[in-house]
């Protein structure tokens, strides 16, 4: 009797996530009530809530108190097993895009001195917004020596859709990184706007100094991350 409980319960969730992951159902829409299910699925109470507890513990569903059970928005997972956001949202499954906002030399004194570069040196900046399955889920900014990627290189990226092919693509391979992550509010509205989110919005807020095979530093990053979309998960082992 334990036995078939069990397997019935694994077949309510398979069955909803297939749906989810086959777009029957949508971020948002409802999910058949529990009665429904009981009948649908010949089991108890118990055997139903204990599937939508768990669908809703891995991030697939959400329930509104006395409204029912809904289809969440689903979340990016990063893992940090790939140097490559990108990859690792293309081994998800997400269709990946990106918008170049500009593209230009600036000269800073504070980043030039995180690039471990001349105070006087010139730097290419590179602002561009992220987005996974046509939703904006990110903005942006990277730093380069001026000297090991120019402006007129950088502008190729609107057609590579890759800032680490635009980089490889002047002989700049970054082989690892090291990411400081932090909660930072949305100051600015321009930032905001392209993330679809409110100014002052809470964001996952990442820097990332990139690495070449000599230990040099070849890029820093500065990335806000809607906290609705992006997740990390770490592995440790004892």
């Amino acid at each position: 009797m334990e036995y078939k409980k069990v397997v019935k319960y694994i077949e309510i969730k398979n069955d909803i996530i297939e749906a989810i992951k086959a777009g029957t159902l949508q971020p948002g829409d409802k999910i058949d009530s529990e009665s429904v299910i009981k009948k649908r699925y010949n089991v108890s109470t118990i055997t139903v809530r204990k599937a939508f507890t768990d669908l809703i513990n891995e991030g697939y569903l959400y329930g509104k108190q006395g409204v029912g059970t809904f289809v969440a928005k689903r979340q990016m997972v990063r893992g940090l097993t790939s140097i490559s956001f990108s990859d690792e949202l293309v081994q998800q499954g997400y269709k990946i895009d990106m918008k170049v906002v500009g593209v230009k030399v600036i000269q800073d004194e504070g980043i030039t001195q995180t690039l471990g570069i001349d105070l006087d040196s010139k730097i290419t900046c590179v602002e561009r917004i992220r987005l996974a399955n046509d939703e904006p889920i990110a903005y942006q900014t990277s730093y380069v020596s001026a000297d090991l990627l120019g402006v007129k290189d950088a502008e190729s990226l609107k057609d590579t859709k890759s800032f680490y092919k635009t980089l490889a693509d002047v002989g700049v391979v970054p082989r690892w990184a090291n990411e400081n992550y932090s909660i930072k509010e949305i100051t600015d509205k321009a930032v905001a706007d392209y993330m679809n989110v409110k100014k002052g919005a809470s964001s996952f807020f990442v820097k990332r100094f990139a690495y070449n095979n000599q230990d040099e530093m070849v890029e820093y990053s500065e990335t806000y991350f809607n906290k609705d979309w992006y997740s990390v998960t770490v592995n440790i082992k004892i």
